[in-house]
């Protein structure tokens, strides 16, 4: 609901014809608002005289005109022919960043259809590309970009506080992008549900299933394909009883951790378990297996039904929502931004905005190259506008308060974006992306939010091209390594050392990689494990095994446009090399333990012959259909040695097994986590351990027989495991993370 009158507001509007002449316009310097046939600027012999030029030649020619007194930001197409096109309820986006474009799923009033826009930054200005998204006009939207395909989805839905209505079918459309043509194609429509609801979110897990969530029979549901992102089960409840609620509460889903899905809800039946209840999926995973739900906030009145969630990134994988509450006193907050530490699993609460400063409907963006959260919400309009300082639910204007990451904290300065001096605006909307972020594909992106003028049945936008709020430069500086251990020319270091580069400003984790970060021995590298701490700005070489003694070591962050990269993109200059020695040997012939972990892991099935699961953070072992997991691990730095014992770590994930699975050496090597299928599988070999019964998210070790293994030391080792039993089993894979990944511990001689 919306304050103050915890009324929304919200209802299906019977569309109003408009005029030729109600508002054209054109973009104004500096974001203004610049219309063309404004009334209230241009007069008769003007407007005349456009008349003209638009009859004659069928086009509409840009007539300088002032913005409107007190105008900020810029009005673009008209939406007549549907009602609230950007939503209503906060976690619902309307915008994506794609190739170095933002895109808009807009409504095109000449065709009554929803489409998709393309957003030209040079004249700030939209063109709809002709591709349509949705025909039905009474309908809110989620839009959802991978990177590779386009997911659209699209809701009837209901005024705020009805119960959900059923026979409405919610669909999602999906579209792929040709970068050549810069169009986008449609790959087909399915339904998630059979409600109109009042409001759906969805998002898109590791293993390439998309979720859903939405309220129901005063409940919070679910829904989630295959992996194929677009088959959809049959619709279920989040299982805690937490998530029964009132017919006013509304949920949202987000994907976070890289390996997990997050649900959060409100909760206002009128007891002491009101709040904002969060609860996540660990993706492979049962449909139905979530973590029981704990509160962001509790309280009667700390929750109402708006909420908008961003994940910040693997580094430092941190959740955020911006949330609005249902407290009435001036000082109390009204907007809260909710932040998760996941290292803790605890719950922050920041106020954003008071009561008194009446704000609503509020959305948060993270600026990944200034390390900045961005909150948009509808403040009461500014003075010396129509209706200035008035508090509604209405609307009024859209205004941005900012603050660092590492240092959360919303004072009562806000900066207005999108002001029509005489109009309400409402229902600001962007992007689920992070912005200017490299490694989310946004680089540059700048920061593009949308809004609703209801009364003139126009979008506004604000366009901010540069990284970082304020208008401010963006991030061009190269990033700098200053410090490293070992020091460069060290010696006398321990072998059991890591070797770790200290960087000047925050990094984006995905460019810190083993790939360039390396150490090498001579012209041979050292299999080593590669970690960014993002609160010291440290990344990590791990070596799979301690260094040899007495031995010279090079160690290098690489640079260049395939190195390192800042948080900006902007990559180190060059490649920063230095040497260090091991300290000499002590003697003696104490046996050696080491820890691998396996370099490539996957799995086959025999359902989906042709499909690669490469990605997946889950290893499938069963026999109905048949399943069978790979494994990989790097004996290369071991020639010469003796195992003395070999045990095969393995961790068990959303589902356990009765039966038993057998470890087998496969000999061909050949096989990639990125390339194998059930076709292309290598063929196993020798039975040399055996695993089971088994339950779910338990550790496991398997002996391995040590003389299957002795001819595998110096080179790469391949391992499978199958079954006879249909009660399968699901294990953890490395994409679920260092900790669970698959491991080989050997005693060599």
């Amino acid at each position: 609901m919306d304050h103050p009158l915890h009324n929304s507001g919200e209802f299906e509007r019977v569309p109003r014809a408009f005029g030729p002449f109600s508002r054209p316009w054109v973009p104004g310097p500096d974001g203004r608002g610049r219309r063309l046939f404004g009334t209230r600027k241009l007069g008769f012999r003007a407007l005349l005289t456009a008349l003209l030029l638009v009859l004659g030649s069928g086009l509409v020619v840009p007539i300088t005109a002032s913005a409107a007194t007190g105008d900020v930001g810029v009005e673009g197409p008209s939406h007549s022919g549907t009602g609230t096109p950007t939503g209503t309820k906060r976690q619902t986006n309307s915008l994506w960043f794609n190739d170095g474009i933002w895109w808009g799923n807009l409504w095109d009033a000449s065709s009554s259809s929803f489409r998709i826009f393309r957003f030209n930054a040079a004249t700030s200005s939209w063109t709809s590309t002709g591709v349509v998204t949705e025909s039905r006009a009474n309908t809110h939207h989620d839009v959802l970009w991978d990177g590779k395909t386009l997911y659209v989805a699209s809701f009837r839905f209901v005024n705020d506080g009805l119960p959900a209505e059923p026979n409405f079918p919610t669909t999602m459309r999906r579209f792929s992008y040709n970068t050549s043509t810069k169009t986008y194609s449609t790959l087909g429509t399915t339904q998630i549900n059979n409600q109109k609801v009042e409001t759906m979110s969805i998002d898109k897990d590791s293993t390439g299933r998309v979720w859903a969530t939405w309220q129901q029979g005063n409940q919070i549901y679910l829904n989630v394909t295959s992996t194929d992102g677009a088959t959809w089960g049959t619709p279920f409840p989040h299982p805690a009883s937490l998530s029964h609620v009132s017919v006013d509460d509304n949920s949202a889903v987000i994907a976070f951790s890289g390996n997990k899905v997050g649900v959060m809800w409100s909760r206002q039946v009128g007891d002491t378990t009101d709040g904002m209840y969060w609860s996540y999926h660990v993706d492979g995973a049962s449909n139905t297996s979530w973590t029981t739900p704990v509160a962001a906030v509790k309280g009667q009145r700390s929750g109402d039904d708006h909420m908008n969630l961003k994940w910040l990134d693997a580094s430092t994988d941190r959740v955020f929502a911006a949330i609005k509450t249902s407290y009435t006193s001036a000082s109390q907050p009204l907007i809260q931004l909710l932040a998760l530490d996941t290292s803790t699993a605890a719950w922050s609460a920041h106020t954003i905005a008071t009561v008194a400063e009446c704000p609503n409907r509020v959305i948060v963006l993270i600026d990944e190259s200034t390390q900045k959260l961005r909150t948009f919400a509808t403040y009461p309009k500014p003075s010396g506008t129509t209706n200035a300082g008035v508090c509604t639910s209405t609307g009024g204007a859209i205004y941005e308060k900012s603050t660092p990451l590492d240092t959360i904290s919303f004072t009562t300065t806000k900066t207005p974006r999108i002001v029509d001096a005489d109009q309400y605006v409402h229902n600001v909307t962007s992007t689920r992306q992070n912005l200017n972020s490299s490694a989310r594909g946004t680089a540059n992106s700048g920061l593009l939010v949308l809004a609703d003028v209801n009364a003139t049945n126009r979008y506004w936008h604000f366009y901010d091209p540069s990284a970082g709020s304020g208008g401010g430069t963006a991030d061009t500086t190269a990033p700098t390594v200053t410090g490293t251990s070992p020091a460069a020319g060290a010696t006398g270091v321990a072998v059991a050392a890591n070797v770790s580069g200290t960087f000047s400003e925050a990094m984006d984790a995905s460019t810190i990689t083993s790939s360039t970060v390396t150490l090498q021995t001579g012209t041979t590298a050292v299999p080593a494990a590669v970690t960014y701490d993002s609160t010291n700005k440290v990344a990590t070489l791990n070596p799979g095994v301690d260094l040899a003694a007495g031995t010279t070591y090079t160690a290098t962050i690489k640079g260049g446009s395939g190195g390192v990269k800042d948080a900006a993109g902007n990559a180190l200059a060059a490649d920063r090399t230095w040497t260090f020695t091991t300290a000499a040997a002590s003697g003696g012939g104490t046996p050696q333990t080491v820890t691998l972990t396996a370099t490539a892991d996957t799995y086959v099935s025999s359902g989906a012959t042709g499909t690669n699961y490469g990605t997946s953070t889950m290893l499938g072992v069963d026999n109905s259909p048949v399943e069978i997991a790979y494994l990989k691990f790097d004996l290369s730095p071991y020639a010469g040695k003796t195992i003395q014992s070999a045990t095969l770590q393995l961790r068990s994930a959303g589902s356990g097994s009765t039966g038993k699975q057998n470890v087998k050496l496969v000999t061909d090597d050949s096989w990639t986590e990125g390339g194998v299928t059930y076709n292309s599988r290598p063929a196993l070999g020798t039975t040399i351990g055996t695993l089971g019964p088994t339950t779910t998210n338990t550790n496991y070790s398997i002996p391995l027989t040590t003389a299957a293994l002795a001819g595998e030391l110096g080179t790469q080792l391949s391992l499978g495991m199958d079954t006879s039993s249909s009660d399968g089993l699901d294990l953890n894979s490395k994409e679920a993370g260092s900790t669970v990944a698959p491991k080989l511990v050997l005693t060599l001689g």
